[in-house]
């Protein structure tokens, strides 16, 4: 390649870093603080000891969390400071993207096309200004696949010892970065016949053993801790149709419904149209596609066959690990077809991208945008201190108290004292007129914050509705809505100075 295609080349890659950071910086990275990210924090600003106790008691492995614990005492604390690093692991993942699709495809073209799928990908932009471990992980599937890529080639001096590593570091950043191995030891068995001279899945095994066996230190603590049973939220159990809407918002981000059922009717057409390419054309298939395939698919449905089968937790976010294979397969897919019929898809592709991707940045209704911020402004401006302000579900307390600065009291229902040991009560509706009577019985004006539906949030707002007088109320955002009751009709008793 000539010195000035290579210049057009990286100039390209240079433009989508800088169209990820900007819009990273100034539009996502200025949303409101989300439930998940207020956890972050909570678990990040203490001690090591204390952060572990915290992590091992939720749902996730300490990786991402020791390493924003140290961003955190270079940088800052604030939220927009902890977004930055997951950006930095976002950008990394455009970089690492195009390398690792230019190498094991030999082609320049898809690994840049690859790249801006990547870059412009509503759901990766989304979760690449959110501070948690997600484009963290996306970034080590991408950087541990190029080197069981360079093992399927046979290619580099200790790939095996840096994709052990990888390996291992992968697993602390993510559980479900089991998944990544479980593909490659499946690709390493299907293709057993074409690698010669090493003994892959022989070393795959021993690989993925290390791996495990590193992670036992921190399964055997979080056993002790009782399997992570503090925060976990309740989660429906997945349809079929949660299978091609991961997809969806892997391409279109998160969209309101009609769009989102659109889109999913669409997925059809769209299957049809690849197994059409892969038949009509008789260039080879790179031997590196089978891994990507797998990579794409293979989580996804074992993350959904064990949710309907033993327990649910298919969540589109902890399946991030597919997201890059399944951009460079679109990419290397159409170089199947004809040049212009592969240049007209792709610009059609691009654009419609471009269009929800707008879309999901400036709509008040995405489904996944939680306002606390402007619901807890209002609080603020409205809650006096002979008031009380009531939390449902009750981990949601972490990004109300970020903002909060009024003088009304913080309370949850049900009521849950996070500082001692033990998990989130469950909603029992013979307990609902006790507690609720607890909460607000003493207080002026109770505002009823509801947000994250565990199941039983219409239920609590039935109950206050049917004993006290509704005086207003406001929606913020999908699923977030405050309520403000009027609780007594004396009047507070103040006491002069």
């Amino acid at each position: 390649m000539s010195k000035w295609r290579l210049f057009g080349v990286y100039s390209l890659l240079f433009l989508m870093l800088a169209f990820a950071v900007s819009f990273g910086l100034i539009v996502f990275g200025n949303t409101s603080l989300r439930l998940d990210e207020a956890q972050s924090l909570f678990q990040t600003q203490r001690d090591i000891p204390g952060m572990l106790h915290l992590v091992a008691q939720d749902v996730h492995v300490p990786g991402y969390h020791i390493l924003l614990h140290y961003w955190q005492l270079l940088f800052g604390q604030d939220i927009y400071i902890a977004r930055i690093m997951s950006l930095v692991f976002f950008v990394g993942t455009i970089i690492m993207t195009y390398v690792l699709a230019t190498y094991a495809l030999g082609r320049r073209s898809i690994g840049l096309f690859a790249a801006l799928l990547v870059t412009i990908s509503p759901f990766m932009n989304w979760y690449g200004s959110e501070a948690r471990m997600y484009t963290m992980l996306a970034f080590m599937t991408v950087l541990h696949t190029y080197f069981f890529v360079r093992i399927l080639k046979q290619e580099g001096g200790g790939r095996w010892i840096f994709w052990t590593l990888t390996a291992i570091l992968g697993v602390y950043t993510h559980y479900f970065f089991i998944f990544v191995l479980l593909s490659e030891f499946v690709s390493v068995i299907l293709l057993r016949k074409k690698l010669h001279g090493e003994h892959a899945i022989r070393n795959v095994i021993i690989g993925g053993v290390i791996a495990g066996i590193s992670l036992l230190p921190w399964l055997i603590y979080v056993y002790a801790l009782g399997f992570a049973s503090n925060t976990q939220p309740a989660l429906a159990e997945p349809s079929a149709g949660d299978l091609f809407d991961t997809y969806a918002q892997f391409v279109f981000g998160f969209q309101v419904s009609a769009v989102n059922t659109l889109i999913i009717s669409l997925w059809p057409i769209a299957v049809l149209l690849a197994f059409f390419a892969l038949q009509r054309s008789k260039k080879e298939i790179p031997i590196a596609m089978t891994p990507f395939v797998l990579l794409a698919t293979l989580p996804v449905l074992c993350a959904f066959l064990i949710s309907v089968t033993i327990k649910p937790f298919f969540l589109s976010r902890y399946l991030i690990v597919a997201l890059p294979t399944l951009f460079i397969f679109i990419a290397w897919l159409l170089t199947r077809y004809r040049r212009r019929i592969a240049r007209t898809v792709g610009i059609i592709l691009v654009l419609v991208i471009g269009v929800l991707f707008t879309v999901q940045a400036v709509s008040p209704n995405t489904p996944v945008k939680e306002n606390y911020k402007d619901a807890v402004a209002y609080i603020d401006a409205n809650a006096g201190s002979s008031d009380v302000v009531v939390l449902a579900a009750p981990f949601t307390i972490y990004p109300v108290e970020y903002y909060y600065k009024g003088l009304a009291k913080l309370t949850t229902q049900p009521i849950w004292d996070r500082f001692n040991a033990g998990s989130v009560p469950a909603y029992d509706p013979a307990k609902v007129a006790q507690e609720t009577n607890e909460n607000v019985d003493s207080y002026q004006h109770a505002f009823l914050m509801l947000s994250y539906d565990q199941g039983y949030n219409a239920k609590l707002k039935d109950y206050y509705d049917a004993h006290y007088q509704r005086i207003a109320s406001h929606d913020f955002s999908p699923g977030l809505s405050v309520y403000e009751y009027k609780i007594r009709y004396d009047q507070p008793i103040t006491v002069a100075e």
